[in-house]
């Protein structure tokens, strides 16, 4: 079997602290590239996102019809497979070979876009024999919902429903296959030994280097960005919330707790049925349309009739007359 080289892969729903980890493991050697977005007033500590990878992502959210803080509960089957997404697969087929190429360090990317298009990045990373190394940033619903309301006046009970459905995503498609899950409040509380924890996860200080660990730390962690925080802003829903602390665990324990596992199939179940309805509904509107459309046909039938009913005739009548007269005259 050929060697897969190792790639970081940062994850998380928007505001939930990636741009924190991935400023992060920059200080620890892990090279996200150079075209990438610069600092502004929102993330005064950098987004630390390729500009590439968000073009991209954005024209295939846009040809399904969503955008990030619209996305649909599930997208068409084989969605893959639509010409014009497969030309922009390999663009970022592409793009990634390049920058893998191109530094001698590990290299790693980070966009929230890709949580609910991880299905197309396993196609690449299979096809590029990549080993990606998964880390999911999580951060109190409450304080994401509160940020998002002030950033793009998103409504908090929608920004919560996003919320929980990137995060089932990525436990959907990953599971097991993710090698972290930090806590963006725990970098405040328990900044060295959370990232100790994703270090040694990630096999990126072999010995664990305690000196570069703190200075890394006290380089990024700026407790005055923190401006929003759980509990205090606006009300939760009770199973955004219970999903949010499992994952919390997971963040401090390391393990997965096996409820998640048990949300995660009530989840699939209700998509299954989701899914049934919104084809029964996809089939309904289709035949609506059509009917709609044989209704226009016939009425249009209909106008033409009338008009050879009763235009004509008078038409006729009055080039009659009009002849007749000028004969006559």
């Amino acid at each position: 079997m050929q060697n897969r080289s190792k790639i970081i892969v940062i994850l998380g729903m928007h505001r939930s602290g990636t741009s924190l980890v991935a400023n992060f493991l920059h200080a620890l050697g892990v090279d996200f590239g150079q075209n990438l977005l610069p600092a502004d007033e929102r993330n005064a500590g950098g987004y630390w996102e390729s500009r590439t990878i968000r073009e991209i992502q954005d024209q295939i959210l846009t040809i399904l019809n969503c955008q990030w803080h619209n996305p649909p509960l599930f997208f068409p089957s084989n969605w893959q497979n639509d010409p014009r997404i497969r030309k922009l697969r390999r663009d970022l087929l592409e793009f990634v070979r390049l920058e893998c190429q191109r530094t001698e360090n590990t290299w790693g990317f980070k966009d929230p876009r890709t949580a609910i298009l991880l299905p197309m990045w396993q196609e690449i990373f299979d096809e590029l024999h990549l080993e990606p190394y998964y880390v999911l940033s999580v951060r109190h619903p409450e304080a994401v919902a509160a940020s998002l309301q002030k950033r793009d006046r998103v409504d908090v009970s929608h920004a919560q429903a996003i919320w929980l459905k990137t995060n089932l995503e990525i436990m959907s498609h990953l599971g097991n296959k993710l090698r972290s899950v930090v806590d963006y409040d725990r970098w405040f509380d328990s900044g060295l030994d959370q990232g100790r924890a994703l270090a040694n996860s990630l096999q990126l200080i072999q010995p664990p280097d305690e000196t570069l660990l703190a200075e890394a730390i006290d380089r990024v962690i700026r407790p005055g960005l923190r401006h929003h925080y759980g509990n205090q802003e606006v009300i939760c829903s009770p199973t955004v919330e219970k999903f949010y602390f499992l994952l919390r665990h997971a963040a401090i324990d390391g393990k997965i707790p096996d409820e998640v596992a048990q949300i995660l199939s009530t989840f699939e179940k209700s998509l299954d049925l989701l899914n049934i309805w919104d084809t029964l509904v996809v089939e309904r509107d289709a035949i609506i349309a059509q009917n709609d459309l044989k209704i226009r046909r016939m009425k249009k039938q209909k106008n033409v009739l009338l008009y050879l009913v009763f235009a004509l005739p008078a038409l006729i009548l009055a080039l009659s007359a009009f002849f007749a007269w000028r004969f006559w005259h």
